[in-house]
């Protein structure tokens, strides 16, 4: 295995219960509220903009670009004022990363904004553990296109061939799933999203938790698809 990417959110940093209530926050201001099989089914897993965008489609709400504009705008500042009280790192992708920052490439590929990345990761001495990082703020369009992938791969090709059969990607949403396997990549997916999302995935785990070096190595030599 020559190649691992990663989303950061629910991957290496528990993000959601943030990105829920923050996102709830922001659209209540416009008298819209946001319940959880909305945030399941349309917005999870998508960039900030994105799921401002779906949420106001799926709850009914006018086309207005600057109320989309300002409730996007909101949720990133509650966002961000969130973790900054503290964030809890998923305790199975952390220990992976950990293993594998010897073994293999590391790469991050994710929705997040570069300065909530660096943040979280100086805190949690990962800082210089990854080959790339592609975050929101690269001009690329977000999950699920593939262009986020796309981009990392381009920049790892740079210092090093990457070879797609010896990648494997771990998402742990839909949107993210789409974007790595149009890209070529891969996938598993992680974590408690529903059947109907993780099913698009070459593999799914519950936890990364115990999830071992040889373990990875055997679902890509073993083909996941």
């Amino acid at each position: 295995m020559q190649l691992v990417l990663l989303e950061f959110e629910g991957i290496l940093a528990e993000t959601t219960p943030h990105r829920v209530a923050a996102l709830r926050e922001a659209l209540l201001v416009d008298g819209l509220s946001l319940d959880d099989e909305t945030w399941t089914e349309h917005c999870l897993g998508l960039p900030v903009e994105a799921a401002v965008a779906a949420a106001r489609q799926a709850l009914g709400a006018p086309n207005d670009p600057v109320a989309a504009e300002v409730a996007r705008l909101r949720a990133e500042r509650g966002f961000s004022q969130r973790i900054s009280r503290g964030l809890l790192m998923q305790p199975g992708g952390l220990a992976l990363v950990q293993a594998l920052r010897t073994q293999a490439r590391l790469a991050l590929v994710t929705r997040a904004s570069r300065r909530d990345v660096d943040f979280v990761l100086t805190l949690a001495g990962l800082a210089d553990t990854f080959t790339c990082v592609v975050t929101a703020d690269d001009r690329a369009a977000g999950k699920p296109s593939p262009a986020p992938y796309v981009l990392a791969l381009e920049k790892l090709s740079r210092t090093a061939p990457v070879v797609l059969a010896e990648a494997i990607a771990f998402e742990d949403a839909r949107p993210g799933i789409r974007s790595a396997r149009a890209a070529g990549v891969r996938t598993v997916a992680v974590g408690p999203l529903p059947l109907h999302h993780a099913m698009e995935a070459d593999a799914f785990f519950p936890s990364l938790a115990g999830l071992s070096f040889d373990e990875m190595r055997s679902l890509i030599r073993g083909g996941l698809a």
